[in-house]
């Protein structure tokens, strides 16, 4: 699919600063790569239109700016928004996202979905999104309930925000760079990794236009075809750890040990608690 891609060059007061292709360009070496393959549009002398791919400079967070443009009717489905550095990036658990230019960070407006999926959506885009980086370099697992991971190693984020008449999908790739444990959270069992795409010198850009297209088509026939009882089935065969030993954390000062059993039909995750079986509707695990 050809998606527009166009750079939003004059910023958005107090959450996006302007930006122009040649300071992108700096910004990294797979930026310059990308935007010379790619040679986006500036939004100024054409109409972009709602489902274009958006790039915008250093920002507050992709979600901040896409939330702002949904609600100015400037984004539509399957629109996104693209940035070289965000300052309050932010994943499960309000947590920060550590980054650097070259990763990617952005935002996905999707459609939403109907009733009986509403509990699912967290669980729908992390499947989907490790499908399509599967598809496009190492083969990628989900930790519940939408962390990505690559050999261990946690190499994407995402946070579902539901919005009127959408969803915003906020997705941090460490495409260039991971960061170091000493960079991240005090008693974090996790440790970063860098995603590898199977074609060298994929940018940001590139990656996220190929992973969004991915996504709309999988999340387009996921509803049509599949009830999300058959979809928790499908799920179950890229959970990290399933039959295997974790901590669980349930806030700052409940932790216990339990064995991953599966997928709830709301989508929490089902434990086995020394012998009694539990569902975890928030909180964290991690391998013992």
């Amino acid at each position: 699919m050809a998606r527009s891609v166009c750079i939003i060059d004059t910023g958005l007061p107090g959450l996006a600063e302007p930006v122009s292709a040649r300071q992108l360009e700096k910004m990294h070496p797979l930026w310059a790569t990308d935007l010379a393959s790619l040679a986006p549009q500036n939004h100024r002398k054409a109409p972009c239109p709602a489902d274009a791919l958006l790039l915008c400079g250093p920002c507050t967070s992709t979600m901040d700016v896409a939330r702002e443009l949904v609600e100015r009717g400037a984004l539509g489905p399957w629109g996104s928004v693209l940035a070289p550095m965000q300052a309050a990036g932010r994943g499960q658990l309000r947590r920060s996202w550590v980054s650097r230019p070259g990763n990617l960070l952005a935002t996905l407006v999707c459609p939403p979905a109907p009733k009986p999926w509403s509990d699912l959506r967290p669980l729908v885009f992390g499947h989907l999104f490790a499908e399509a980086l599967s598809e496009l370099g190492e083969s990628a697992q989900v930790k519940w309930p939408n962390d990505i991971l690559c050999n261990g190693k946690k190499v994407a984020g995402m946070l579902v925000e539901e919005r009127p008449g959408c969803i915003l999908v906020g997705v941090g790739v460490n495409l260039a760079w991971a960061p170091p444990p000493e960079d991240l959270r005090a008693g974090r069992a996790m440790d970063a990794g860098q995603y590898h795409p199977s074609k060298e010198g994929v940018g940001p850009t590139q990656l996220w236009r190929a992973l969004v297209n991915r996504v709309e088509t999988g999340y387009m026939l996921l509803l049509e075809a599949f009830s999300p009882k058959e979809f928790l089935t499908i799920f179950r065969t890229r959970m990290s750890w399933l039959g295997g030993r974790v901590l669980v954390s349930e806030g700052a000062s409940v932790r216990y040990e339990a064995i991953v059993k599966g997928i709830s039909e709301e989508g929490g995750l089902v434990l086995d608690r020394a012998g009694q079986e539990v569902v975890l509707l928030a909180g964290d695990v991690t391998p013992v």
